[in-house]
């Protein structure tokens, strides 16, 4: 059950790094306000009021309209994957320490008790108390 734990969050690890490091671009297709396509990698398809102008009049006419619009949102990538040790100020590492410190006491669950009969010494027989109040066990 470890070692197939272990592949899962491996994979999911170099899934989230191959991510990060990949720039993408989304591309939108707005007919008036309504969104009509949405495209990652590629260019959003025209609605078909924008392909019938088009075919009408030519893609003069395309560009003038003002009802539909396209919209291209670019992700980049991270370039640096591992930060330098200057980059922080002292104030944040002060911050970084405080909070792993607190943040690992709160799963400390060592309690030490003190046990008070590890010096504790019973008190001397006088007498045996089965004899005297004549009580055997059988």
């Amino acid at each position: 059950m470890k070692a197939i734990f272990h592949n899962i969050m491996s994979v999911l690890l170099a899934v989230l790094v191959l991510g990060s490091t990949m720039s993408f671009t989304i591309s939108k297709h707005y007919c008036g306000e309504h969104l009509v396509d949405v495209s990652i990698f590629g260019e959003a398809q025209a609605c078909e009021m924008q392909e019938a102008l088009t075919h009408k009049y030519g893609d003069d006419h395309s560009k003038k309209m003002e009802c539909c619009s396209d919209q291209e949102t670019v992700l980049d990538a991270q370039d640096e994957l591992k930060h330098h040790f200057e980059d922080f100020s002292l104030e944040n590492l002060e911050f970084i320490e405080a909070y792993t410190h607190t943040y690992l006491l709160l799963f400390d669950t060592v309690v030490k008790k003190v046990v008070i009969t590890d010096r504790y010494l019973p008190p001397l027989i006088t007498q045996d108390y089965q004899e005297l109040f004549e009580q055997y066990l059988i």
